[in-house]
């Protein structure tokens, strides 16, 4: 399963776990031994046991030859053997997810377009692991394997035999197995198979960590998980997307809070998301119904703002284009520029973005972390503070 970590979302709240920022006037080094000790010795953690696997796992040593940047805005290839001293300092840069797959493996000879699997930042790795709450001698389930790396951390701390890792891609899991056995984790099992639908056959599990994100938590994660396991999983709505979902597992649900923002690659069950191809056009931007704005887009760019309209309106995709904002639904758009508002469709949903902002602010302006999320057989519920007065996430 395709895995990717972007740089952290800037939140009020420290994340559980940083990097100090490296001196700007250390020399200029390739060695990757060299850059691996520097990187180890400025992590920043209150597990000493992340800074111990941190320091015993080489990351180098799972990062392909070939990861893809962006230029141009298209990814393409830059090759260890081209640039080493760039593929090197990128290995270890701290905030930095390294793209090793672009659509899905079969990118046009131009470039690739959609990443599709990376090794995640390790200021990413860091809080998740510090959120997972690994403890010797857990059985754990990874949802995505991607290049091996995070698997190796928590077998430092499980044991190898204890970590099951799932990856879809049949490339990428082939190549985090062969990574994982030359770095002397050959213990860990690395299985092809649908992420999503979780392994029967390992479970119960002490704890589930997804590396990729999704817009709803299987059914299957939360049956294979102890009565007081955790679940780790980024979650997305359609209009936003860096929430870390940490839920405790009881008897017939799963249930907490928001421990952090970053934001992943979907897993590829869920990618889908409204399209605004399939709604507008000359005919319905013709048919559009026009009003002066009167509602302030700017607070959006509070993160917290943005998660928060995105429980109230996960079914619906926003984004700021040229000056403007869209959004769109299953079957409605709209479109806010030059004072103006434009909407199509049996939504208002310009419209119900400035009623979710109301209500964001009504209720004191509550951070990401103040959110909780209750997964049941019959669905997915939301809530801010008191899961007794949760409402229902609306499908995507």
């Amino acid at each position: 399963m395709e895995t990717e970590s972007m740089e952290p979302m800037e939140y009020a709240r420290t994340a559980p776990g940083r990097l100090r920022a490296g001196r700007r006037d250390a020399p200029h080094v390739t060695d990757l031994e060299t850059l691996h000790a520097r990187a180890a010795e400025a992590l920043d953690t209150t597990e000493p046991w992340i800074r111990r696997a941190f320091e015993a796992v080489p990351r180098h040593a799972f990062v392909p030859g070939t990861v893809w940047v962006v230029d141009g805005g298209t990814y393409r290839p830059l090759r260890r053997a081209d640039d080493p001293d760039r593929w090197a300092r990128m290995v270890y840069d701290p905030a930095r997810a390294i793209t090793t797959q672009v659509d899905d493996g079969a990118p046009a000879p131009a470039g690739g377009d959609v990443p599709t699997s990376s090794i995640s930042a390790p200021t990413a790795v860091v809080g998740m692991l510090t959120a997972l709450d690994l403890r010797p001698g857990h059985r754990v389930l990874e949802i995505g394997a991607g290049t091996g790396y995070n698997a190796a951390l928590m077998a430092e701390r499980a044991g190898a035999e204890r970590v099951t890792t799932l990856e879809i891609d049949p490339e990428v899991a082939g190549g985090a197995r062969t990574a994982l056995r030359r770095a002397g984790y050959g213990g860990v099992t690395v299985l092809e198979a649908d992420g999503e639908q979780g392994w029967r056959s390992g479970a119960p599990y002490d704890r589930l960590v997804a590396t990729a994100s999704v817009t709803s938590i299987p059914w299957a994660w939360v049956e294979q998980v102890r009565p007081g396991g955790l679940i780790l999983a980024p979650f997305r709505t359609a209009f936003c997307s860096h929430g870390l979902a940490r839920l405790t597992v009881s008897d017939g649900c799963a249930e907490g809070r928001f421990a952090g923002a970053v934001t992943f690659m979907a897993v590829r069950g869920q990618r889908a998301r409204p399209r605004i191809d399939a709604v507008f056009s000359t005919e319905t931007w013709e048919a559009s119904r026009e009003r002066k704005a009167d509602l302030d887009l700017a607070v959006l760019a509070d993160p917290h703002a943005e998660f928060a309209v995105g429980l109230r309106m996960a079914d619906v995709a926003h984004w700021p284009q040229d000056g403007g904002h869209w959004w769109c639904s299953q079957d409605s758009w709209a479109y806010a520029a030059g004072g103006a508002v434009y909407q199509w469709g049996p939504r208002d949903l310009a419209d119900e973005t400035a009623d979710a902002l109301a209500w964001w602010e009504g209720a004191g302006r509550p951070e990401l972390y103040d959110f909780g999320l209750t997964v049941t057989a019959d669905g997915h519920r939301v809530w801010l503070s008191d899961p007794s007065k949760a409402w229902p996430l609306a499908a995507a």
